[in-house]
């Protein structure tokens, strides 16, 4: 291997820019139905502003995990995937849910539609007990209410595992012990 000098080397990350969290404007490029557990996976890009295409590079076209949601339609979530298909009708002229039902509720037809996502940032411990960062979709709106800003960024959310002795005091591991 030629020699280089990897000191002075800056390390990049996966394929660019690092997606901010916040609302976008996402088209859908893909619905996997998960027939025996009842829900779809929904694989989106960015379809408006600044980052639009943001997963249009190998990166993304090669690792749909990184940049989809599911909407569950098992009985008990069959309301909140009510919400999807409004959401969808609203934010698509010639979308229309009785008339996708009519013609056999066939979730390929959701491959183009356009509908609002937010995305928050989550710290999370990783199998290796690394700290890492990801973007999860947390609400689903109407284009127009994303393009208006009428939503709710959340905080970031912090999942990371915490070291099970952080916050004791080190004199609780070394008084004398009382036997």
């Amino acid at each position: 291997m030629k020699l280089i000098n990897w000191e002075i080397i800056e390390e990049s990350g996966n394929g660019g820019a690092k997606l901010p969290a916040g609302g976008y404007v996402a088209r859908i490029v893909d619905v996997e139905d998960v027939s025996d557990r009842e829900y779809l996976w929904i694989v989106y890009d960015i379809a408006e502003g600044e980052h639009s295409g943001h997963y249009s590079d190998d990166f993304g076209k090669n690792n749909a995990w990184a940049h989809r949601f599911s909407r569950s339609y098992k009985q008990t979530a069959q309301g909140m995937f009510k919400a999807f298909l409004k959401r969808l009708e609203e934010s698509n002229v010639g979308f229309n849910v009785a008339a996708w039902q009519a013609r056999g509720c066939n979730e390929r037809e959701f491959v183009g539609l356009e509908v609002g996502i937010v995305l928050q940032t989550e710290q999370y411990t990783n199998n290796k007990g690394e700290d890492k960062e990801r973007l999860e979709m947390v609400g689903v709106y109407a284009s127009q209410d994303i393009r208006n800003g009428d939503f709710k960024l959340p905080e970031p959310k912090d999942n990371r595992l915490k070291d099970q002795y952080e916050g004791a005091s080190a004199g609780s591991y070394s008084d004398d012990l009382p036997f």
